[in-house]
């Protein structure tokens, strides 16, 4: 009996199919799996006979155009991956989640089609009303799945009397008569979704629009009675790097960095390794597992080189790496740093900065923003480590607040990254911001060399420290003149390593909203794409580094010149 399965993973692996990193590791940890599952202590088994019951099956199902599919490996690998993996002690499915994201026109929405009908005809737990749901964004884009298996159904049906009879297919709800289990498309709000159970599965696509987890945890909360019960995120990545999906795709990462276990979550990512790798078209497989096929390869691959070309000559490429490379990236060229540089530059645990010589930046807030307090910190190796904390205005309710900005700010308050105001006003108390920075200094006996601060609405704040007496402070006046080096060489030492960084949940929000604004001399600064984004954190920061690197140039300037003098000619 072929296994189909196992034949992907050694193709992958070999290299007989070009792959990325995390299609290479999705297949190890299925080898790692099939010789854990010998083991008595592992509670999963892999069997061949359902994953090639269920690859058979779907290969029967004609594309909506009736013609006969020919499953790819990648293919066979999802399907046969979520149908085999059973539990050992009651048959069961293993997979409770699966994350399955590759590149448009890869075939995706076939695969949730596909994967619902197996769920609503060939599954038998729940042995009656099993509900699968198509969920995404807008009720119009789950359709296209719910549209999709409708049109397969009725093509099956012209060929079977059984499924004449036993599947009635309505333009809202396709329902099997027999055990009244049925099929639905539904917008992706909470609200909709608290009425369903999703007992036999839910496909969500679409999942990088959401701005947060509401919606799965609305779907997850209705199926957690439900023993048998899959929910499967089957989508592209966007341009929205602040929301649900890229919080799942970061975990996911590290699980299959091995990381974290996460045993009943099936993951496959097809991506680029770096968008870099664009320009070369045989990388394109990477993102898109369908070139696999000649047929499709033959008119896919000149639309995506006329496509790219297109966007190379408009000097925006963002669009086509997002969406036909399946690359998580800043909407915008101009990003300041991207996400890749910055968590490469995270350190684990936070360092001791006990005595260490530091500056501190100061952003302050207007009625809607934050305030926030940036440090640098110089460690022993000779780097410096930047953390971040910051005060949150409340004059705004809370929730919409939070929903606005796209910032679970309740949680990052428990991890200890910000504080919400208790002011009745609901501005930010600047009592608490003043002993913050005293805390900051005297309890880690910090060596400061200047509090940076942007001079608007800094009265304030500025007075008291003046006051303090022995804190030096250093205004930075927000131009290009001033922030453009400091801005450029903030970038290279975090691509370069030379300040590593906490990982600080709003400080890297606040870095991915950043962009660079050029004024018409080419000198830069940081600014944001739209009102409600913060980059407080960072502009802080960079107030910090400001005077920081002006030390540094100073410095490097006093040893050029004591070169020269000392060279004799």
């Amino acid at each position: 009996m072929t296994d189909y399965v196992l034949n992907y993973c050694n193709d992958i692996l070999s290299g007989k199919i070009i792959a990325c990193k995390k299609q290479k590791q999705a297949c190890q940890r299925e080898l790692d799996d099939r010789k854990r599952s010998e083991n008595d202590d592992f509670p999963y088994y892999f069997d061949l006979k359902e994953a090639n019951k269920s690859i058979k099956f779907i290969s029967l199902i004609p594309k909506t155009d009736g013609t006969k599919l020919e499953m790819a490996g990648f293919q066979k690998f999802i399907v046969g991956s979520l149908a085999a993996w059973r539990r050992k002690d009651n048959h069961y499915r293993r997979f409770k989640d699966a994350y399955i994201s590759m590149a448009r026109k890869s075939g995706k929405t076939y695969i949730a089609s596909a994967l619902a009908i197996q769920a609503l005809l060939l599954e038998r737990v729940p042995r009656k009303n099993r509900q699968v749901l198509f969920v995404s964004n807008a009720l119009k884009q789950a359709k296209l799945g719910y549209n999709m298996m409708s049109s397969e159904i009725r093509q099956l049906q012209r060929e079977s009397p059984f499924l004449r009879r036993a599947i009635d297919v309505k333009k809202k709800q396709i329902t099997k008569l027999d055990d009244d289990s049925f099929a639905i498309a539904v917008a992706g709000k909470p609200e909709t979704l608290d009425g369903f159970s999703s007992s036999g599965m839910a496909l969500i696509d679409e999942y990088w629009m959401q701005k947060d987890d509401s919606v799965l945890n609305s779907i997850k909360s209705g199926q957690i009675k439900e023993p048998n019960s899959l929910c499967a995120i089957c989508s592209t990545t966007g341009k929205f790097q602040h929301g649900a999906m890229k919080k799942l795709y970061d975990h996911y990462t590290d699980v299959l960095n091995g990381k974290h276990e996460e045993d009943t979550t099936f993951i496959a990512i097809w991506e680029l390794d770096n968008p870099k790798e664009v320009t070369d078209s045989n990388n394109w497989i990477k993102a898109n597992p369908l070139l696999i096929n000649k047929e499709v390869s033959d008119v896919l691959k000149p639309k995506l080189q006329a496509d790219l070309d297109s966007a190379l000559q408009t000097k925006d490429t963002s669009n086509f790496i997002i969406k036909n490379m399946n690359c998580w990236l800043n909407a915008s060229d101009d990003s300041f740093i991207s996400d890749s540089d910055w968590q490469n530059a995270i350190v684990k645990p936070k360092p001791d900065i006990s005595g260490s010589k530091a500056y501190i930046g100061l952003d302050l807030s207007a009625t809607n923003d934050l305030t926030s307090i940036s440090w640098l910190c110089q460690l022993n190796s000779g780097k410096w480590f930047a953390d971040s904390y910051s005060f949150v205005s409340t004059k705004t309710d809370i929730v919409t607040k939070m929903k606005a900005d796209g910032i679970n700010y309740e949680a990052l308050e428990k991890a200890g990254e910000c504080e919400l105001s208790k002011l009745d006003s609901g501005l930010v108390d600047y009592d608490l911001v003043y002993q913050f920075i005293i805390d900051l200094i005297e309890k880690n006996n910090l060596d400061i060399q200047e509090v940076c601060y942007d001079p608007w609405q800094g009265s304030a704040i500025i007075s008291r420290l003046e006051k303090h007496g022995d804190i030096p402070l250093f205004e930075v006046t927000q131009n290009e003149k001033m922030l453009s080096e400091p801005t450029k060489a903030f970038r290279e030492a975090i691509i370069n390593k030379n300040i590593v960084v906490a990982d600080n949940h709003l400080l890297r929000y606040a870095v991915q909203n950043a962009v660079l604004h050029y004024n018409n001399t080419g000198a830069i600064r940081v600014d944001k794409l739209r009102n409600n984004q913060k980059i407080d954190p960072i502009a802080a920061m960079i107030d910090a580094y400001t005077l920081l690197h002006l030390k540094e140039v100073e410095v490097n300037n006093e040893k050029s010149n004591e070169y020269y003098e000392n060279f004799s000619f």
